[in-house]
């Protein structure tokens, strides 16, 4: 469940869902990068807070253990978490002290058993479970159902998020299926998720609009989707980090507090062949509020070999290094280090990175930093006055045009190696 400021919305392009114009309850959650969590028990519940680090999320309880619920979701309204008992679907209101009230029984909801929930961009809530071909549209300040959505396929995960005007969802075979509520149309995508059993529990929404999947067995996926709304959508696996494994794991969040997240790389402009290249990336954030945590990927180059990473949180797979850490506050930097070896042959390795912050970005304008180091020019050659610069050889130019002038300047031509003199012919 994502909560977005207005501004930063607007900024992103993201279609979350925005904070909304109606203060929060006083005991509401702060929505400063929140990630709820819960594995649900046979009996009982305890929610617990995520917190986001260097390659794991970890978690500590909020509030006594209840009664068991799931499909949990944050109303952008009050900023309280609800969800549904899972013995009898009355509705439960958590606050920020992780209390939790029984608001009671929602009228117009049958049955019990629902474990898929999530609020929309307008503040309804959304649940379904045991018919998957059904969502249900609630009003969680009457506490009935306003609406019902007859979806076109069956839901085949255990849970929703809504992020750029749709709600998503992580399947168990590693698909990503898109709901589409005005007209119940359910697509399936390939995606980059794994397909790891038992499959994927819990979802939420970062506050930038990335899609974060628990699953089960102990890791959270992070999904970057563009062109949400093709009929192509194109997914990229930003993350994977370590987390708690669980059964029946529901999960939602609350991002409103904005954090420009900036990225800065540098590098060699040239090296050698076989010379050991390093890269720097700092991320700093420029406020206003603490980062809850962010992402970094960066794509490395082809010709750079044997590529590792020290720093903590960073994973390498083919030519992607993945970076993952916990809380910056306004003012500080986190800096990356990625060290290979320069491949043969003359040629210019490009590097970028790209940051992905937890929390709404009000200027991704600078999320993306690039470095361009040429291969294979001799140190020494550099700004030498030949032909090119960077070149090792120097050879004279010869040309019938009016050198003394001045109004022609030819690299070389009077390099006084070569024994050029200054005579019109």
């Amino acid at each position: 469940m994502l909560m977005v400021g207005g501004a930063a919305a607007a900024a992103l392009g993201v279609l979350g869902a925005p904070q909304s114009a109606v203060a929060a309850a006083p005991d509401g959650f702060s929505c400063d990068g929140q990630i709820f969590y819960v594995a649900t028990s046979t009996a009982a519940n305890e929610l617990q807070l995520g917190v986001a680090g260097p390659g794991t999320v970890s978690f500590s309880p909020l509030g006594p253990a209840v009664p068991a619920y799931n499909a949990m979701g944050v109303d952008p309204a009050t900023h309280y978490v609800f969800a549904l008992r899972v013995r009898d679907a009355h509705l439960l209101r958590i606050d920020k002290a992780g209390q939790t009230t029984d608001v009671g029984a929602i009228a117009g909801l049958p049955g019990a058993g629902y474990f898929i929930g999530g609020f929309d961009a307008a503040g309804n809530y959304y649940v379904s479970g045991p018919d998957p071909s059904v969502l249900y549209k609630i009003d969680v300040s009457t506490r009935s159902v306003t609406g019902v959505v007859h979806l076109k396929s069956r839901l085949q995960g255990a849970d929703i998020t809504y992020s750029a005007g749709y709600f998503w969802m992580a399947t168990n075979d590693g698909g990503i299926q898109r709901i589409a509520l005005g007209t119940g149309a359910v697509d399936k995508f390939a995606s980059p998720l794994p397909a790891v059993k038992p499959g994927y529990g819990g979802a939420f929404t970062y506050g930038n609009g990335d899609l974060g999947f628990f699953n089960n067995s102990g890791f959270l996926a992070r999904v970057n989707v563009a062109q949400p709304d093709s009929a192509k959508p194109v997914f990229r696996l930003l993350s994977r980090q370590s987390t708690r494994p669980g059964g029946n794991v529901d999960a939602t969040s609350c991002f409103a507090a904005r954090a420009d997240l900036s990225v800065t790389k540098t590098g060699p402009a040239s090296v050698k062949a076989g010379d050991q290249v390093t890269y720097q990336i700092t991320v700093t954030n420029h406020g206003p509020s603490d980062s809850s945590g962010w992402t970094v990927e960066d794509d490395l180059p082809a010709g750079l070999l044997n590529p590792s990473s020290p720093t903590p949180g960073c994973t390498i797979s083919g030519d992607k290094l993945s970076c993952t850490g916990g809380r910056l506050a306004v003012g500080a930097s986190h800096t990356i280090t990625v060290t290979g070896t320069a491949g043969s042959g003359d040629t210019t390795m490009t590097n970028t990175a790209t940051v992905f912050g937890n929390d709404p970005d009000p200027d991704p304008g600078n999320n993306t930093s690039s470095v361009h180091t040429a291969v294979g020019v001799p140190s020494g050659a550099t700004g030498s006055p030949g032909i090119l610069t960077g070149n090792a050889v120097q050879t004279p130019i010869h040309a019938p045009v009016n050198l003394c002038g001045n109004t022609i300047d030819i690299v070389g031509v009077l390099n006084p190696a070569f024994g050029n003199t200054c005579a019109n012919t």
